[in-house]
């Protein structure tokens, strides 16, 4: 009996072996720089749309944020298509337990239109906006 779990154990020994894995990761260069800025208009509709959203539970478990983008997705789904949803204003019905029932939510859909190549002088506008503490240099 000895002899045999002696065996074994040799055995066990024999066909096992140790090994080590090393792995390198190399870095690429990744270029940043921004070459080309695209423009639009905004085309906003004057009529307010609302929808009633029941999720799924899968939207459930994303939380309320899942919900409400759900919500937003197929709202903009049902009334034409539009690409966003401006001034989104929601009502959220919950169940037992904090469960979300329905969402309602409302707004003006609106699509871009008019996408361009960004000229100079929107480019210095939206620099402006967006530094509005950086001095103004006007070349003439």
């Amino acid at each position: 009996m000895k002899k045999t779990v002696f065996v074994a154990i040799v055995a066990t020994l024999a066909l096992t072996s140790c090994s080590s894995m090393h792995y390198t990761a190399t870095t690429e260069n990744v270029d940043t720089e921004l070459y080309n800025r695209s423009s639009a208009d905004l085309k906003v509709s004057d009529q307010r749309v609302t929808f009633t959203y029941t999720p799924t539970k899968a939207d459930r478990r994303g939380g309320d944020k899942s919900v409400k983008a759900a919500a937003v997705a197929a709202l903009l789904a049902a009334h034409g298509n539009a690409d966003v949803l401006v001034a989104p204003e929601y009502v959220i019905k919950r169940g037992s337990q904090r469960k979300i029932k329905s969402v309602t939510v409302s707004g003006h859909p609106a699509s871009y239109v008019n996408i361009h190549k960004t000229t100079k002088d929107e480019a210095e506008t939206l620099n402006i906006l967006a530094n509005p503490n950086a001095p103004i240099f006007i070349s003439k």
